[in-house]
């Protein structure tokens, strides 16, 4: 068994760095958008063959293949521990907190009315366009796209020069809406199986008050066990003084708070994001040693950027999972227009009584924030984890939309439209002669 994952692990990292390879050689995109459209091509072609040559067997070959790696537990129990952890870290915390109301309600109150607003929008496209969702399967589709991944966010940042606050405030929400969205993902759907389990004439069989209540204690349980082991994490750190061992107990430190809350039902998500923020604080920085504070951040941005490459490269690769045959192509087409209004609207509302930042909270920036709400590998690892039935592949077909519009669209063309409202300056780039 040891042999057969190693095995896996091994035919994945190939392909990865041959991707990137690609990428870097002929594709010149981003890393993320390039891994993602390089998997998306790899299926199309395996397509194109198997409508050539029906007898190669080109996509059973592949999907055999993909069987192995189960997309949603590897990003939900394993990779976004890590680039949560790792996304946290470097968050700017002087600009975050002084947005930290801002950014309380729109990765709270911002997630469920978006989630709201898509349901009922997606609700309604659907029965137009004759496909038969039930009105809790829109809620789990809509909770699903709610949050900006955080993943996708980071990455995005990371190649814009976006205002500081800003960019502050996207990271933040991001990161934190992440959490309250696999929590309200994990509520929707036991309602939305609950109600297909149960017997008509008795109604939906799952107590919705119940489910609220574990909602908040989820949450706020995970955040408590976040921070409880980035002060512990801190604390070992500053007594330890040796660069290798203080590097070793950040790694500690984001896998046994995930662990530890999703073992006891808390939010992992919430738990590494707060336990980043604290092991990323000043405070943290300043009982490193100096070698520590040389390697610990390089370190952990090569984890990110190296977890990324096979999280775009896999979920480029899921799109295998779409029969064309089958596929609601309206609603691929619409899902991510309906995200984007739906965004609009939520962060405009509380933007009428919150400001984001110093300046006005004008249409102007409720539209920058809403082009970089990006959605990624985490609403894929969501949707793909859906039970099979009929709303699995409309749902899964539609978050595919939404993502790869996200990724190839939004990402790609964010830093123009911050440079053109103001909110952002051209990235330097790096002197040719060094």
């Amino acid at each position: 068994m040891a042999q057969h994952m190693l095995e896996i692990a091994a035919a994945l990292l190939a392909a990865t760095a041959l991707a990137a390879w690609l990428n870097a050689r002929v594709v010149r995109l981003p890393v993320a958008v390039g891994l993602l459209v390089i998997g998306v091509l790899a299926v199309v072609a395996v397509r194109l063959v198997d409508l050539l040559q029906p007898a190669s067997g080109a996509s059973a070959i592949l999907a055999d293949l993909l069987s192995f790696v189960d997309y949603p537990k590897l990003v939900l129990n394993f990779l976004l521990a890590y680039l949560l952890f790792a996304g946290a870290m470097n968050v700017d915390l002087k600009a975050l907190r002084r947005r930290g109301w801002a950014t309380a309600i729109l990765a709270t109150v911002g997630t469920v009315l978006t989630a709201g607003l898509i349901a009922g929008g997606f609700y309604l496209a659907a029965q137009a366009a004759g496909f038969g969702v039930s009105p809790l399967w829109a809620v789990v589709f809509g909770v699903l796209v709610s949050p900006t991944d955080p993943i996708a966010v980071l990455a995005m940042t990371k190649r814009t020069d976006l205002d500081p606050e800003v960019r502050a405030q996207l990271e933040g929400e991001a990161l934190f809406n992440d959490g309250v969205a696999v929590v309200l993902f994990r509520a929707a759907l036991a309602l939305a199986v609950g109600q297909a389990a149960a017997d008509p004439a008795a109604g939906v069989s799952v107590d919705v008050l119940s489910l609220v209540e574990h909602v908040g204690v989820e949450a706020l349980g995970g955040a408590l066990v976040g921070l409880a082991g980035g002060v512990l994490a801190v604390m070992v750190i500053g007594a330890a003084r040796d660069w290798m061992t203080e590097t070793l107990v950040t790694v500690v430190c984001a896998t046994a708070v995930y662990a530890f809350a999703m073992h006891f039902e808390l939010s992992g998500p919430i738990g590494v994001v707060v336990a980043g923020l604290v092991v990323g604080s000043p405070w943290s920085e300043a009982r490193m040693s100096a070698e520590a504070r040389h390697y610990i951040r390089p370190f952990w941005h090569f984890v990110d950027e190296g977890m990324n490459a096979v999280l775009f490269l896999l979920a480029g690769l899921m799109a295998l999972q779409l029969d064309p045959a089958r596929t609601p192509w309206l609603l691929v087409v619409a899902a991510p227009l309906l995200v984007l209004a739906a965004r609009w609207l939520a962060i405009g509302g509380p933007a009428a009584l919150l400001p984001l930042i110093r300046r006005k909270a004008s249409l102007t920036l409720v539209s920058v924030l809403t082009w970089a709400g990006v959605r990624g590998g985490l609403s894929l690892a969501m949707a793909l984890s859906l039970p099979e039935g009929e709303e699995r592949q409309i749902i899964l077909a539609a978050t595919f939309g939404v993502v790869l519009f996200s990724i190839v669209v939004q990402s790609m063309t964010m830093e123009g439209l911050a440079i053109r409202t103001g909110y952002g300056v051209k990235k330097a780039q790096p002197d040719a002669t060094h």
